[in-house]
């Protein structure tokens, strides 16, 4: 815009203070405080006396956790105008960070008395500000929930009012709740998604794809409702409807790298290799640093068994983000594949490594040394397992190097335990060691377990 490059080059000059107060609110509701805090300098340094542009920096300083720089401006806001109550709304915000509740609290008493409705609902969200610094996230809750009952077009408390339904864990009271404010108000967008996320909460994914998608039908504009949407679809598998919706706030938003990577998975797990390739160019195109791109890229070329291909993108993820196991998952086996065993091997340990609380990248490192005979390597990687975590996959892994290693008794025991612990994983032993199929003791326990 003309202000900004004006502000670039520290040439604002003289500006009306609507103007001032337009591009403060604009930054404001696009979170970008650093950027507002530098307009509302300008415009304190034209309007001196305007105490309501120290109120605006007092706030824009607490949303950057500066509480004491906030707790000094709303003194010099408050000889200017003693008794305007937004004053005094931050300051028992700010003393809530600060942990003086009862200063806090005292403040917002007084503030009750003679308050209007619009009064009563900015004291309510307050009041669950000490609340949730308190850690008493039930208050927190009935605070919130007292608040959009007066005002569900706040659009602080209805933010505040799920976060407080997560804190406490109260998703059936959230639902209830705003099943209510959407009896009286059916087109509020915030109610919708509110609604959605907590059938999220309480495992009713269909009628959570339904409220979701109402949100954003209702407010086109509104990005959160489509991706929490598309990703409750992917949660049921419904791969169709997520790619549908990744597709429309792409083309409303876009073009964006991290939709288009969402909608090659989604076309990923619909298996069209071809079209999900074609959109992670176009993604790495848009910007090469995107780490998740590049993994998924790596994925189709191996579906595709092009393995060097594959071994190009898994590395460049992994250039780009090293902390994630699955990349170093991907990258073992498509070494495997190419029969690089030592580079396989090296990149199996870094996958449990890097994530030692997961039994899958155990349990893939072990099976890559089963089936390469290794069967004393195996046991001492199973025991290095233990040491970060437990699963009956671990035990049938256990089962099968017994097996193998000809120790049948201790075989049988650790099969038993892992059939207790999980009976649905036992297929395992059958795909890491076809020939335990033409074991009569193994096939007969197995049979006694599934009766």
């Amino acid at each position: 815009s003309d202000f900004e490059s004006k502000f670039e080059q520290g040439d604002v000059g003289y500006l009306d203070e609507k103007v001032y107060l337009q591009l403060l609110e604009y930054y404001e509701d696009e979170y970008l405080f650093d950027k507002a805090l530098e307009v509302v300098d300008y415009a304190i340094e034209q309007y001196k006396y305007r105490s309501e542009f120290y109120i605006i920096k007092a706030r824009l300083l607490l949303n950057s956790h500066k509480v004491n720089e906030c707790i000094i401006l709303l003194d010099i806001a408050e000889n200017m105008a003693p008794f305007e109550r937004e004053i005094s709304i931050i300051r028992a915000r700010a003393l809530a960070i600060k942990k003086d509740f009862a200063a806090a609290q005292e403040i917002l008493d007084d503030l009750t008395l003679g308050a209007t409705k619009s009064d009563s609902v900015e004291i309510l969200i307050a009041e669950s500000f000490i609340f949730e610094h308190m850690k008493d996230y039930n208050a927190m809750y009935d605070a919130l929930s007292k608040a959009v009952i007066i005002d569900s077009k706040n659009e602080e408390a209805m933010e505040r009012i799920w976060i407080s339904a997560e804190l406490s864990r109260r998703y059936e009271d959230s639902v209830d709740l705003h099943k209510i404010i959407i009896d009286k108000d059916p087109y509020n967008y915030q109610a919708w998604y509110n609604l959605g996320h907590g059938y999220n909460c309480i495992w009713e994914y269909e009628k959570a794809i339904d409220a979701l998608e109402y949100s954003f039908i209702i407010n086109p504009e509104f990005e959160s409702g489509y991706l929490d949407c598309a990703d409750t679809c992917l949660q049921i598998r419904n791969y169709e409807k997520a790619l549908e919706i990744y597709v429309e706030a792409n083309n409303r938003f876009g073009p964006n790298n991290e939709l288009m990577v969402n909608i090659a998975h989604c076309f990923i797990y619909m298996n069209r290799i071809g079209i999900a390739k074609q959109w992670l160019l176009k993604a790495i195109k848009l910007d090469g640093y995107n780490d998740e791109a590049y993994f998924l890229l790596g994925e189709c070329y191996a579906k595709d068994l092009v393995w060097y291909n594959a071994i190009n993108a898994y590395h460049k993820a992994i250039e780009l983000e090293n902390r994630r196991e699955e990349y170093y998952l991907g990258l073992a086996k498509a070494y495997l594949a190419v029969e690089d065993y030592n580079k396989a091997t090296i990149n199996f340990q870094m996958a449990t490594q890097t994530g030692p609380e997961e039994t899958l990248y155990w349990k893939e490192y072990i099976c890559f040394l089963i089936k390469l005979g290794l069967f004393d390597e195996a046991i001492q990687v199973l025991d290095e397992a233990e040491d970060h975590t437990y699963g009956a996959d671990l035990l049938y892994c256990r089962a099968i190097t017994n097996f193998l290693m000809k120790n049948k008794g201790e075989c049988l025991e650790l099969l038993e335990e892992a059939l207790l612990e999980d009976f649905d994983q036992h297929s395992l032993i059958f795909d890491i060691a076809p020939e335990l199929k033409l074991d009569k003791d193994i096939n007969s326990m197995i049979r006694y377990f599934a009766e």
